[in-house]
């Protein structure tokens, strides 16, 4: 053989090798046979080289080896990296016809629906400690033990729950909101998935970053106190932070890290940082509502999904800006008369129930 004629065996060879690996990394999309198809071309260019014929087949033997291998390490690395317990797809399924007055929580293979202002506590083995609270309890098909427990929380409007997970960390729900979650964490993260708004308690671990999901951005942290507030009805969602540090990463992959007192605003226009008074973003918990020059738009709206009643007003309303604080434990038609008389405005309940306010 000349030099010339081994320099292209070589390259033919370097070649078909070459495409074989490329096959391998493609191996989750690859059919077998094509993977096959690339070990003959392999053999039909060297067939023609019969004093080499041993050799070539201790170099396929040992290319084989480690193509499984590399096919062993890297289907090993792809379901590792498959979707976790917990993913934002998860918001599109779904739910079971719900009543429209009752918290309803989702555990293993019950459906548990749940007095208002409920106190959900985990176990270390995973079960719900609902107990005094359960209102009725519909059971589903019972999962496989070794299958991964998922459970869920919806929370209508006019009602509120509380979960302390089984890592300690607590959790209050607001109305209209929606949490996913596992019965157990993982060794090496705590992942939930909010649609909605909560306020969270989180118990330091190092070892288990704590991250939450929504819709549009993620927020990850140690150990820390913060309120997320993603709707998927309001124009713009929103992370406060009470104390510690927490990272907040956009779809976009545009990322901030916001300190003690301060609120990032996520809009469409990217991310908008500010100063604030966080006790006026997370008194909801308490029962309250303090508003500082907040707008009676936002204020109705927010009254109204937290009543779980509509609450309707002319356009010339809207923006008018309130002051004060309100006590949520009263009637919604009482909180909206203290607000009329502030405002000059007045109201009346039509036959659906609906709060219809308007100016004098």
């Amino acid at each position: 053989m000349n030099r010339e004629q081994d320099i292209k065996d070589k390259e033919s060879f370097f070649r078909a090798g070459q495409k074989l690996l490329e096959k391998v990394h493609e191996a989750e999309s690859t059919d077998r046979a094509e993977v096959l198809l690339s070990w003959e071309e392999v053999e039909k260019k060297l067939a023609s080289k019969p004093s080499h014929k041993l050799r070539i087949r201790y170099v396929l033997s040992a290319v084989a080896a480690s193509a499984a291998i590399l096919l062993a390490i890297g289907m090993s690395l792809w379901k590792t990296a498959e979707e976790p317990a917990v993913s934002v797809s998860m918001l599109e399924q779904e739910i079971p016809v719900l009543p429209d007055d009752e918290v309803v929580l989702f555990a293993r293979n019950d459906r548990m629906q749940l007095k208002d202002e409920s106190s959900v506590r985990y176990g270390e083995d995973g079960k719900p400690e609902v107990e005094g609270q359960v209102v009725k309890t519909i059971s589903g098909q019972e999962k496989e033990k070794d299958e991964e427990v998922v459970n869920q929380i919806v929370v209508p409007k006019g009602r509120k729950v509380d979960i302390t997970f089984s890592d300690g960390t607590k959790m209050y729900v607001n109305s209209g909101s929606r949490v996913i979650y596992p019965a157990l964490f993982g060794k090496d993260r705590r992942e939930i998935i909010v649609e909605g708004e909560v306020y969270l308690d989180v118990k330091k671990d190092p070892s288990r970053p704590f991250i939450v999901k929504t819709k549009g951005f993620e927020v990850k942290v140690l150990g820390t106190q913060f309120n997320i507030c993603a709707y998927k009805e309001d124009a713009a969602a929103s992370v406060v932070l009470v104390e510690g540090k927490v990272e907040v990463e956009t779809t976009d992959r545009e990322k901030t890290v916001l300190k003690p007192n301060q609120l990032v605003s996520i809009q469409e226009k990217g991310l908008d940082i500010k100063e604030v008074d966080v006790f006026g973003y997370i008194c909801w918990k308490d029962n309250m509502m303090l508003l500082n020059n907040r707008i009676a738009g936002e204020v109705f709206d927010r009254l109204s999904r937290h009543y779980g009643c509509r609450i309707l007003y002319d356009d010339n309303i809207k923006d008018i800006p309130i002051s004060g604080k309100l006590d949520l434990r009263e009637k919604p038609e009482d909180v909206v008369n203290i607000l009329c008389q502030s405002l000059y405005l007045v109201y009346k309940v039509d036959e659906n129930k609906n709060i219809i306010i308007s100016k004098k």
